[in-house]
């Protein structure tokens, strides 16, 4: 049976919404902290957030393989040492990580954690730990803050976890000073781990954002929602320019599973006169019969087929899941003087839930980005009465 997609796109996530601004201040403090890891320099590093480029210690642009870029600052306001990581640059990169690596998963203390993260995790761990201990001792009294977007903000919550595990004896300062902020951060962790490391791994991730809710098993989930929507339907009733728009935002996100990929962009050759859409070569292959035309008998694949067929989608012996404390921002559109007009508020999810499956919405790559965090949470500052003085 055929459906089509609803109008927004939601999955409820269940939490107490925030009316702390000073909740909401700290966490845009960490997004600018974040998105200074992007900077080309310790300079522009400074521009972007609370650290003064003298006190920027340590600034490493180039990345290399299981090692992206990074830098650590001296923050004397808040007294802390900050160690921040660069994420991935492209988002179709960071896909490619996720879905390529969910097969190699790392065995942590008896936790699965994701490849590429606990190894870029120990990397620091083993070659930067020096650096973190004599800044420590310094600056005595501080504490370690460590913090980045995407896929550097599951390397900061896995190295987080690991110095945590360590004895002061073993670190040289106490694991009790070591938190993590990530912001859309990728699943790296089991669900044990995931909810172990709530008291001090925070992540903030935007309502439809693709990366927090990227596995192999929600990978095949939207593949089989995308094969068993009735395209044509919707865009008879849809805008086209926005059905457009999230056509290629899922492109990105499913070029590696061809048929869909292939399903969706001939969906948006209006000015075609194809009456069937075919990938050769595959039991699960999509045939569309055309309005116009008998002759063509559509041939859908069942979903049971589809994971038959798809061994290179195989869902992993355990899923992995986000990290610690999750604050989540909701979208709400409305309109104003004829326009649409995005305002968001803030919550944190309750402990134990956790995100099922990617939302097909126009938003799911924009929403990823470090700049929509942070302009999304100073929108949700602007609707919070300032604390009384």
């Amino acid at each position: 049976m055929k459906r089509t997609l609803p109008k927004y796109p939601f999955e409820d996530v269940k939490g107490v919404k925030i009316s702390s601004d000073k909740v909401v201040q700290d966490l845009i403090y960490h997004v600018e902290l974040a998105k200074g890891a992007y900077r080309g320099s310790a300079a522009a590093l400074a521009k972007n957030s609370m650290l003064r480029e003298s006190n920027v210690v340590k600034f490493v642009k180039d990345s290399s393989m299981l090692r992206p870029g990074y830098y650590v600052g001296i923050d004397t306001r808040n007294k802390l040492v900050i160690f921040g990581i660069r994420g991935t640059h492209t988002v179709s990169d960071l896909v490619t990580d996720i879905v390529s690596s969910s097969d190699s998963e790392v065995n942590f203390e008896g936790y699965s954690t994701h490849f590429g993260t606990a190894e870029a995790a120990r990397w620091f761990l083993t070659h930067e730990i020096g650096t973190i201990k004599k800044y420590l001792e310094k600056h005595e009294g501080f504490r370690l803050r460590l913090v980045g977007h995407s896929l550097g903000g599951a390397i900061a919550s896995m190295l987080a976890i690991m110095l945590r595990k360590k004895t002061s004896e073993e670190l040289g300062f106490s694991p009790e000073i070591v938190t993590a902020v990530g912001y859309g951060t990728p699943p790296c962790v089991s669900k044990e781990l995931a909810e172990y490391c709530s008291d001090y791994v925070t992540t903030v991730c935007m309502q439809d954002d693709i990366i927090p809710r990227l596995s192999v098993a929600t990978l095949m989930r939207l593949r089989n929602e995308i094969l068993q929507t009735d395209w044509k339907t919707v865009l008879e009733k849809e805008d086209w320019r926005s059905v457009l728009d999230l056509v290629n935002n899922a492109k990105q996100v499913l070029s590696s599973v061809q048929d869909v990929a292939k399903k969706l962009v001939d969906y948006t050759k209006f000015g075609s006169q194809a009456k069937y859409i075919d990938v050769p070569g595959r039991k699960d292959s999509i045939t569309v019969q055309d309005s116009t035309s008998s002759n063509v008998k559509p041939e859908v694949a069942k979903a049971n087929d589809i994971k038959t067929e798809r061994p290179d989608l195989a869902c992993p012996q355990e899923e992995l899941f986000i990290p610690g404390s999750v604050y989540f921002l909701k979208r709400k559109e409305e309109q104003h003087n004829g326009n649409k007009v995005n305002t968001f508020t803030l919550w944190k999810r309750h402990t134990g839930e956790h995100f099922q499956r990617i939302l097909l919405s126009n938003n799911l790559i924009a929403d990823h980005k470090c700049d929509s965090h942070y302009y999304a949470l100073r929108d949700v500052l602007k609707g919070i009465p300032a604390t009384q003085k």
